[in-house]
């Protein structure tokens, strides 16, 4: 039975006089011994029952207190952190408490704002709207918004959104519980969104799709332009527009600039909903997201079907031949004017050919003006059938064309007339075949004049009388021919001709050498040479490589060359392997772009070096920059697997061609060579030494070998080396020689150098 606390009291009282008792005597306490016995060992147990309930009380007590202190923390720890400003604001206008964010809003460390005056945050232009603000808080009593432009301790503003309440605490002042939450952002968004609406219902064609290509959203202009309806647009794909009238590659270029710069615009063909096919310009951006990825497409079209028929109308009254429908006299010359700017600075060769009909005025004497305008008309189809699509066919009236090839492949003379003849030839071929004019079969020959262009400063006027003089010269000569101008472009076909034809049997008759020219490094001392072609002609003497190397690439025998070099040259190494004055050196070879695009180019070489037993690690590569202009993929993986099994790599004329920095951090390559060209210049000229210094410094950045070309003074020598330059080629110390007197060279210690006068007869007399 459980007892209160009286109960406990009446009975120790009962026990305190029955202890008295007992010491006083037996007799004089009512009650016997088995009652007190009872008594003390029921006040023992509740006693203890309630000592079991203070401890666990205690317990509960202190469990409480450890979580009213965590949700204490927890309630500081968002109140600090939370993504808005907290603040409160005394009636006195200090503020009395701020989180951490309210500080860093306001750009100040909290134990600075506390007690500071909230107004005195508020820039000046506003403080009368928060004063009016805070007193229509403390006499409404419910929560309110409000806007302010607010100044950070810095004095930078920002706008600001309020949200506050006043809180009185009855026999205390009120105080102004207020939120602080920067808007900048979105004030800025908002004036977007309004000039973008603004901006949408603009009279161009807007489309916005996915990052997929599905329409999201159009304007009514679109609607318009398109013939598809809001409705019918939304969650289509933008292909939806499309005419067919452009192929993949067009396609495949718009997507690459999106893809590289977030933009393409350009004119193109779309179809309508009713089927019509229109002219469109359009401008197509990438919207990007933080992370940078695209999100969304927006673009905007606008049809130039008017703007189109008008130019076309124009330029077709005052550019075409109304007849055949050819560029005309003006524009022949204007395209001709261009052609002449683009070679100059190419230094390609252009032709101008000169096309006059042969007895066409027997035609139209004799079968009238009309059947002879049929013949003209066939044979402006039969000329743009001969030629490139880039290439210009003109009618510069009556029985007259010319034929403007603007830029021949070729930078030589020589080659660009073998191209020159042959087109010449094919036009001949086909204007001499029959016509069927009116129903009736008719032949007709045409008399041509070629002059050549790029190389000499000469104008519109001046190529086309050298053409048209060309052209008398193919009619006294017989008709249904053709002449060049020039008759010593003649006399260069004939020997053109000529050395074709011997270049075949020079490899079988063991006509080809190679010449060696030294390559040292820094302190001089000969460390390996380049391996050059030579025709050791039976008539003609030492040919060197400008003399057939271009032939042999027109007519496809460089590979046939290249194979005999490098097969010549790993035999060469294989010798120098026995002996050990010599095995040190290594070897250069130059390989052609069209060799290393063989699909076997990497066997041959490897053929070669394991037929000789040559050292792959003494075998130098040399490639130009020309072979990085096409399927640099493909060269890299080749030259890759050359690498692993040993052979190297340089890249020959460095800074002369068309680098990428890009391709160049991925070739695997050992050296760079400077290009001749720059070196020769480089004490004369700032820019060109600024090159060659800028060239050494990458290459030593890339942890390649830099070799200067075309070192022929010691002042060049002495000036790369304090540039740092680690090998070196040219004159100064040594011409291209025959393989003994290499031999005898490895065999010093230092390479000599050849004086100026020497290196000067050298230049004109042995090239590379």
């Amino acid at each position: 039975m459980k007892r209160s606390a009286p109960q406990l009291r009446v009975l120790l009282e009962r026990q305190r006089q029955r202890l008295r008792a007992s010491v006083q005597g037996p007799h004089d306490v009512p009650g016997g011994d088995e009652d007190e016995e009872h008594l003390v060992a029921e006040l023992t147990h509740e006693l203890q029952v309630h000592q079991i309930q203070l401890e666990m009380q205690n317990e509960e007590l202190h469990a409480a207190q450890v979580a009213l202190e965590a949700a204490r923390d927890r309630y500081v720890d968002l109140y600090d952190l939370a993504p808005v400003g907290y603040l409160t604001v005394g009636d006195d206008g200090l503020i009395a408490e701020a989180n951490l964010t309210g500080a860093a809003l306001l750009g100040i460390d909290r134990a600075n704002l506390v007690k500071s005056r909230f107004a005195h945050h508020v820039a000046p232009v506003d403080q009368d709207r928060w004063h009016r603000y805070a007193i229509a808080l403390v006499r409404g009593g419910e929560p309110c918004r409000i806007e302010l432009l607010m100044r950070t301790a810095d004095h930078r503003d920002f706008n600001a959104r309020i949200d506050g309440v006043c809180r009185n605490g009855g026999d205390s002042p009120p105080v102004l519980r207020i939120t602080l939450i920067d808007i900048d952002e979105h004030k800025r968004i908002e004036a977007e969104l309004r000039l973008a609406a603004a901006a949408f219902e603009t009279q161009e064609g807007i489309m916005i799709t996915t990052a997929a290509g599905v329409i999201e959203r159009v304007n009514p202009a679109f609607t318009q332009i398109t013939g598809y309806s809001t409705s019918e647009a939304i969650g289509q794909r933008a292909g939806l527009l499309r005419s067919g009238l452009q192929d993949d590659a067009f396609y495949e270029a718009m997507w690459d600039s999106l893809h590289r710069t977030g933009r393409w615009q350009g004119e193109l063909w779309n179809r309508r909903k009713s089927g019509e096919v229109y002219p469109q310009w359009l401008t197509i951006t990438a919207v990007r997201n933080e992370e940078k990825k695209v999100t969304r497409y927006v673009g905007t079209m606008l049809d130039i079907t008017e703007r189109k028929t008008r130019e076309d109308e124009v330029t077709q009254l005052a550019f075409y031949d109304p007849l055949t429908n050819l560029p005309n006299r003006r524009l022949m010359k204007d395209r001709l004017q261009q052609a002449l700017t683009s070679s100059a600075r190419t230094q390609c060769e252009g032709v101008l050919m000169f096309i006059d009909l042969d007895h066409f005025k027997t035609v139209n004497d004799t079968l009238g003006h009309d059947k002879g305008d049929l013949l003209l008309q066939q044979v402006a189809r039969r000329l743009v059938a001969c030629v490139r699509e880039g290439d210009t066919v003109a009618r510069l009236g009556g029985d007259e064309f010319v034929v403007m090839l603007p830029a021949i492949v070729s930078d030589a003379p020589i080659d660009a007339a073998g191209q020159a003849k042959a087109i010449g030839e094919k036009i001949l071929e086909s204007l001499h075949r029959p016509y069927q004019i009116a129903g009736s079969e008719l032949r007709c020959s045409v008399s041509i004049g070629i002059t050549l262009f790029g190389h000499h400063n000469s104008t519109v006027d001046e190529l086309l009388k050298r053409a048209d003089q060309a052209m008398y010269q193919a009619k006294s000569a017989g008709r249904n021919m053709l002449r060049f101008f020039d008759s010593s472009v003649q006399e260069s076909l004939r020997l053109r001709s000529s050395i074709e034809a011997e270049l075949r049997q020079a490899i079988r008759r063991r006509e080809l050498i190679l010449h060696y020219q030294p390559l040292v490094d820094a302190e001089r001392r000969l460390v390996g040479a380049e391996a050059l072609l030579r025709w050791q002609h039976p008539q003609r003497g030492l040919v060197l490589p400008d003399g057939f190397i271009a032939i042999a690439e027109e007519v496809g025998l460089i590979d046939a060359l290249g194979r005999w070099a490098l097969d010549t040259a790993c035999a060469q190494l294989k010798v120098w392997s026995r002996d050990p004055a010599l095995a040190r050196l290594h070897l250069a070879v130059n390989v052609c772009a069209h060799q290393i695009r063989d699909p076997g180019f990497v066997q041959q070489v490897m053929s070669v070096v394991e037929r000789h037993g040559a050292d792959p690690t003494r075998l130098k590569l040399e490639l130009t920059e020309s072979v990085l202009l096409q399927d640099i993929d493909d060269t890299i993986a080749k030259m890759n697997e050359l690498k692993a099994r040993g052979v190297g790599f340089a890249l020959d004329d460095f800074g002369a061609g068309y680098s990428s920095l890009s391709y160049l951090r991925r070739l695997p390559l050992e050296q760079l060579k400077a290009d001749r060209s720059f070196v020769y210049e480089m004490l004369t000229h700032a820019s060109d030494a600024l090159i060659v210094r800028t060239i050494i410094d990458l290459g030593r950045s890339l942890n390649l070998t830099v070799i200067a070309e075309g070192v022929e003074t010691e002042a060049q020598y002495q000036q790369l080396t304090r540039y740092g330059c680690q090998g070196f080629q040219g004159h100064l110390f040594g011409l291209p020689m025959p393989i003994d007197e290499l031999d005898r060279l490895a065999r010093q210690d230092i390479a000599p150098t050849v004086d100026a006068a020497a290196c000067a007869e050298g230049t004109a007399s042995a090239g590379d």
